[in-house]
């Protein structure tokens, strides 16, 4: 994947934040030039800021497409493991659409699955992702009992293979919203921007029916501050004292442009559910702000106008249209 010029400066606390930025800082002179949902790597222009990666963002399902074997949905049998095991082995380079730092798990489009695994990694010390995909099954499950109209990825298998944790999920067709972005009219862009807000508000209309009282992820990671999954701004955002805001309502927490799947201006799918949890409307629009979104700091050393800035911060005030009538 491209990460030259602005693209190249935006590595915080060894997380690649170029995806983040891709949407307005990449190709914005190829607005309205191409069919923004074209899914199709045959159909894909050699001009297209993701040409490299076809398989990044898009997906365009074919009858030849890697598709898991039904018996072996979410059993962890020693047959199954064997077979999850055999699905890695197709997990390469060439389909890798994500490579991950050393302890992370890298990201594979393998047909009609999504794969996270670490197997191409040298063994060393992983972050242990058991809870973060429990959690992301679990707020899977929530959001499939609230969202009609959009569509999210179900997990076909989560469990350790080689010592190692992998996730399959179900691959969405469509286009990411941050791959569409680049060729989006401003009228475009702003409807989209609509229909997140509206998804944000179903989500958090739902809450919790444990009991619990705190700010918390729907499956609660005790070494979630000390583990690696998170940084430690957004651990003090989320958990702090100093935090009393009573809201403690459903929260996608990383509704970000890559994690949204668009088709004829529609917003057709969500995926990326491991950071959700009971945080409200505030707290979560405050790690949208702060970490998910690029920062105006982040260009200091780059010579760029207010009206580029403005444009690559463009996904930055999501939350903050909506909070008034959402905590009420």
């Amino acid at each position: 994947m491209k990460h030259g010029g602005l693209i190249g400066v935006l590595i915080e606390d060894g997380r690649d934040f170029s995806r983040a930025i891709a949407p307005a800082a990449r190709a914005v002179c190829c607005k309205n030039s191409i069919n923004p949902y074209v899914s199709n790597p045959d159909d894909i222009p050699a001009t297209d800021p993701y040409a490299d990666v076809p398989l990044y963002g898009r997906y365009f399902p074919r009858q030849d497409d890697f598709c898991v074997d039904g018996q072996h949905v979410n059993s962890r049998s020693a047959a199954s493991l064997r077979y999850w095991k055999s699905v890695l082995e197709f997990c390469t380079e060439s389909v890798r659409i994500y490579p991950a730092d050393e302890g992370g798990r890298d990201v594979f489009a393998l047909g009609s699955v999504i794969v996270k695994s670490s197997h191409l990694h040298s063994s060393g010390i992983e972050i242990d992702y058991s809870y973060a995909d429990a959690n992301e099954a679990q707020a899977i499950a929530i959001a499939k009992s609230i969202l009609k109209d959009v569509r999210v990825a179900e997990i076909l298998f989560s469990g350790k293979i080689n010592g190692r944790q992998v996730l399959v999920q179900e691959r969405l067709p469509g286009v990411g919203l941050n791959v569409a972005w680049p060729y989006l009219s401003h009228t475009q862009q702003e409807a989209f921007k609509r229909q997140a807000r509206d998804i944000v508000r179903q989500l958090h209309a739902v809450k919790p029916t444990d009991g619990r009282k705190t700010r918390s992820h729907v499956v609660q990671d005790p070494n979630i501050l000390s583990n690696g999954r998170i940084n430690p701004l957004e651990g003090d955002i989320l958990f702090s004292d100093t935090n009393n805001d009573p809201d403690i309502s459903f929260m996608h927490n990383e509704f970000t442009e890559y994690n949204i799947i668009v088709d004829n201006d529609r917003i057709v799918g969500l995926v990326g559910w491991e950071m959700s949890g009971f945080f409200g409307w505030r707290t979560a629009g405050e790690v949208h702000r702060r970490i998910r979104t690029p920062q105006r700091e982040h260009f200091a050393n780059v010579k760029l106008s207010e009206e580029k800035l403005q444009e690559i911060m463009v996904w930055k005030d999501l939350y903050d249209v909506g909070v008034h009538e959402a905590v009420v």
